[in-house]
């Protein structure tokens, strides 16, 4: 028996009619197609991942998805104005925010004893602000010519020290006299 349904061209339907009904698997209401991958149980482990600082794959691998889906279903959640994709979507942002609130808070926590998690923290959240005067930065190899340091950034004292340091007698003080 053929499906007694009209396809979207006003056409009759010429698939066959399910078992006991008079409508085909496309006309009958039931879902058609692949199922999504986008679970209640991938999206919860999706989250859990980002929120514990998780990279993509990680988060991806943990939920038993490939990266190439992952990344699928954030552009749909970006391209679709409301649904399970967008709402990964901003549950992800969500967990990615608070997992580097948390980063943060520990980071702070640590610079009260630790000078050198202070300059971290420094160079991190006012990245180039201060380069000239921390050094040269760990993420590229200095130039040539540019190890020098920026006498501008430093303060009188440190400038006295550094002439105290590089103070070179002339030729007429007592040093060359005893020889």
């Amino acid at each position: 028996m053929r499906c007694t349904e009209k396809t979207r061209a006003g056409e009759r339907c010429r698939r066959p009619a399910l078992e006991g009904r008079e409508v085909c698997h496309a006309h009958s209401g039931a879902k058609v197609g692949r199922p999504s991958a986008l679970t209640p149980e991938v999206h919860e482990r999706i989250v859990a991942a980002k929120k514990a600082g998780c990279p993509d794959w990680v988060a991806a691998q943990s939920a038993g998805i490939s990266t190439t889906t992952y990344y699928a279903l954030l552009k749909r959640g970006e391209s679709e104005g409301s649904g399970p994709a967008s709402e990964l979507l901003e549950a992800i942002r969500r967990a990615e925010g608070e997992a580097y609130l948390h980063a943060m808070v520990s980071w702070r926590r640590e610079m009260t004893g630790n000078w050198r998690a202070g300059l971290a923290y420094i160079d991190r959240v006012d990245r180039g602000r201060f380069a000239s005067a921390l050094g040269p930065s760990s993420r590229e190899p200095p130039k040539r010519g540019e190890e020098r340091l920026d006498l501008s950034q430093l303060s009188t004292e440190e400038l006295e020290i550094l002439e105290r340091h590089y103070e070179r007698p002339s030729p007429g003080d007592g040093e060359r006299e005893g020889r």
